[in-house]
């Protein structure tokens, strides 16, 4: 990109600033979790607000896990915990009715979990906007949302000892 004019500048700063409301949140929310945070606050001039040594790490640990299983949710916890995952730090929705009524919407933006791993579910529920269902919205819009892992075993979606223990290998692999 090349140098801009002041009165390009001018024009820039105009159009950025009737972006900045819809657009923060999703940037800081990608910044916080892939950990650069920090480096975000800089360049906005903002170092002051990581503390005093300017480091921060703020990248969020918790994990939900949504879908439909089979496998209970006290075997997900201990299967975690032999993955070297700490298993107070998941969140359950595993039984098809709470997932009916399962908002969505409130894992847009948020800064509390590390990723979401999804399993088969109901394709109407709160949140999901105009997408065909909640997992469309999630990997449509990535920079809104955790990543999204799915729980496959060779049918499709579905939550097994298996399926789980390989999404939360994937989890490894990312972080």
């Amino acid at each position: 990109m090349t140098t801009l004019s002041a009165y390009e500048l001018d024009d820039l700063l105009q159009a950025m600033i009737e972006r900045i409301e819809d657009a923060l949140l999703p940037a800081i929310s990608r910044a916080n979790r892939t950990g650069e945070l920090g480096e975000l606050l800089h360049l906005l001039g903002m170092e002051d607000l990581a503390g005093c040594d300017g480091a921060l790490d703020l990248r969020p640990a918790r994990i939900v896990v949504l879908g439909h299983s089979m496998v209970t949710e006290s075997k997900l916890r201990s299967l975690a915990r032999k993955q070297g995952v700490d298993p107070s730090l998941l969140d359950f929705a595993l039984d098809y009715e709470q997932l009916k009524r399962y908002d969505f919407a409130k894992l847009r933006g948020s800064c509390t979990y590390r990723a979401v791993l999804v399993g088969p579910m109901p394709h109407s529920t709160p949140g999901k906007r105009s997408a065909s269902s909640a997992i469309a919205e999630m990997q449509a819009h990535p920079d809104m949302y955790p990543p999204v892992i799915e729980l496959r075993d060779f049918t499709g979606l579905k939550i097994t000892n298996n399926s789980f223990t390989k999404g939360l290998a994937k989890l490894s692999l990312a972080a």
